[in-house]
């Protein structure tokens, strides 16, 4: 503890801070990025110093100090999403040298805790064992309702409740916590119960900061009635809650509102008049009402420049013009990652001359990863995804339901037009430098594709509802040496793959209701046929398999493998394709 404690005595003071903050938590809690950061704006730790930064990258800089120093471990979970952790010992320093003013209660030792007068951060945690029989709870309340004798509730400036039993005590904390008037940040962990039910006074919370409901049982809690007199807010995250969409109606003050993650992008959409809220950074979605009704035109997302994550443009068939389009400044918001632009597939009101200069007007900034368009009715692709190519590092790209004449730089597209005539879809120079993803879905027109050599970087390819695809092909073999998925679905004119090997990387093959003799690509049974470097594994086959490289058999039976469905035509098929290189280092192992 003495080298910890000299390790912590050199870092800055703004580590010093946000490292002891993190101690409020419970032992062995795992942060994601975005909670670490969200706490700290929300306990106003983080400064720009004059710096022309946002205080979320500066958050971020910390973090990665922290990281450096030893103090948080960089981890990553069974689902692949990093985390990060304090360990056992460090978490024990942060509460030692923040005890003057951070306190963490545990339900199991209540009575026994020194509380210094001058607590201003406080943790409770619920142990399961203080509910385990009714001699335990009953001593556990009179604990917490004793507490207020000594704990000068009113200077409390953080309140943190953990644990999935805590909706027990509601009513004894209901009491504790009467005269709290100075919370900053509140975080309630596995309630089920209001937050106005912890206090007398929520209301008049109006120095609060930060508020976090969060759930990890399943169990949803019920949102605040009202938020309209938290002038300061910056952080509101209701992702543990339901019925949210209805405060929207009260947010018109929280003028200082950063983040605001919910369970499902309605409560986004229905916001009115988001253009108020310009430091807002999560607007998943965001719908054009008809009739230009006030508060829902497009121009008011154009106002929220610090935009990031994703945004969905829904019923862009709303919008008049190029002019209005311009109004979103999609070009400008260098922070967005993922954009959706929506047109109604239903819509009365096609306009295809209009719609191309919508699109046209909706050009992103250059820094965006992730662009999908449906349902768009105009004749041609923007210019700047096309001709003038200025996303150059997409690294996903979906189109649906477009009827463009011109598309990106994707490849040779070949389309069918009114006469029946093939016509050739190809834009030379400029091309997509990163694009990972392709999904093409609900194309009428699409005839033949020629996967080209500039799309060396392509892992997964979807192909999706194109009733006139005859032919997909690759260029040659090197041009997608990682390709890792290919599915194709709803394809009935597809008579032509290319030949294998298709890459050199493990590849994930779905064919479903295509017209490819699928017998003959590959056949059932426990004997398939393969090219001499490669295997195919199918799921329709048995646990032994017969490999055939060149002339020599290996019987495998230590493979297991998973059925997969099978539509009711029997045209559907699962494939796992290996290099063979790969397969004779699994052979030597057996």
């Amino acid at each position: 503890m003495p080298a910890l404690k000299l390790s912590f005595d050199y870092l800055p003071f703004h580590l010093q801070q946000c490292f002891t903050y993190c101690a409020l938590f419970p032992e062995d809690y795992r942060f994601s990025r975005e909670e670490l950061i969200h706490f700290w704006i929300g306990q106003d730790v983080l400064h720009s110093h004059g710096e022309n930064k946002r205080i979320e990258d500066i958050g971020l800089s910390y973090l990665t100090e922290l990281v450096g120093h030893g103090f948080l471990i960089k981890e990553e979970d069974e689902y692949g999403h990093t985390r990060y952790v304090i360990h056992d010992l460090l978490h024990e320093l942060g509460l030692k040298v923040s005890a003057h003013e951070c306190l963490a209660i545990y339900s199991s030792n209540v009575r026994s805790i020194q509380i210094p007068m001058a607590i201003r951060h406080l943790s409770i945690n619920i142990d399961d064992s203080s509910v385990e029989d009714r001699k335990t709870f009953d001593i556990c309340k009179e604990d917490f309702s004793a507490l207020g004798k000594r704990l000068k509730v009113e200077n409390l400036h953080s309140l943190m409740i953990f644990g999935k039993h805590q909706s027990s005590f509601v009513k004894i904390f209901h009491g504790l916590f009467q005269k709290a008037k100075a919370l900053r940040v509140i975080f309630i962990s596995g309630s089920s119960y209001r937050v106005e039910d912890l206090f007398h006074n929520f209301f008049n919370l109006v120095h609060l900061r930060y508020l976090r409901i969060q759930n990890e049982w399943g169990a949803k809690s019920q949102p605040p009635k009202s938020i309209s007199r938290f002038y300061h807010m910056r952080v509101l995250d209701l992702q543990g809650c339901h019925n949210c969409s209805d405060l929207s109606r009260h947010m018109r003050n929280l003028l200082k509102l950063r983040h605001f993650p919910v369970p499902n992008d309605i409560v986004h959409a229905s916001i009115y008049e988001v253009g108020q809220f310009k430091l807002l950074q999560e607007l998943r979605r965001f719908e054009v009402r008809k009739d230009k009704i006030k508060g829902f035109e497009l121009r008011q997302i154009g106002h929220l420049l610090e935009l990031c994550g994703s945004l969905s443009i829904d019923n862009l068939e709303n919008v008049e013009g190029r002019e209005e389009a311009d109004e979103a400044k999609l070009m400008y918001k260098r922070h967005l990652e993922e954009l959706v632009l929506n047109w109604h597939v239903n819509r009365s009101n096609n306009d295809p001359a209009r719609e191309d200069q919508v699109l046209e007007g909706l050009k992103p900034h250059s820094n965006l990863l992730k662009l999908c368009i449906r349902g768009h009715g105009g004749p041609n692709c923007p210019s700047w995804l096309g001709p003038n190519l200025s996303i150059m590092n997409l690294l996903s790209l979906c189109l649906d339901g477009v009827s463009w004449k011109i598309f990106p730089p994707i490849g040779e597209l070949w389309l069918v037009n009114e006469d029946a005539e093939e016509i050739l879809s190809n834009i030379p120079g400029q091309h997509f430098k990163k694009l990972k993803r392709i999904e093409l879905k609900n194309l009428a027109r699409l005839k033949r594709w020629v996967v080209g050599q500039l799309l060396s970087h392509l892992e997964v390819l979807i192909i999706e509802d194109c009733p006139e695809l005859v032919e997909l092909s690759f260029s040659n073999f090197s041009c997608n040496p990682i390709l890792q998925e290919l599915s194709i679905e709803n394809c009935p004119k597809l008579l032509s793959l290319p030949p294998v090997p298709w890459t050199s990387a493990r590849c994930s093959v779905r064919l479903s209701r295509v017209g490819l003799d699928l017998k003959s690509f590959t056949p059932f049974g426990s004997q398939l046929q393969l090219h001499p470097n490669s295997i195919f594994l199918s799921h329709h086959s048995s646990h032994q398999l017969q490999l055939q490289p060149g002339q020599q058999y290996f019987s495998l039976t230590p493979f297991q493998l998973q059925p997969a469905e099978r539509s009711v035509c029997g045209t559907d098929i699962m494939i796992i394709y290996y290099p063979w290189k790969l397969l004779e280092r699994v052979i030597r192992r057996i």
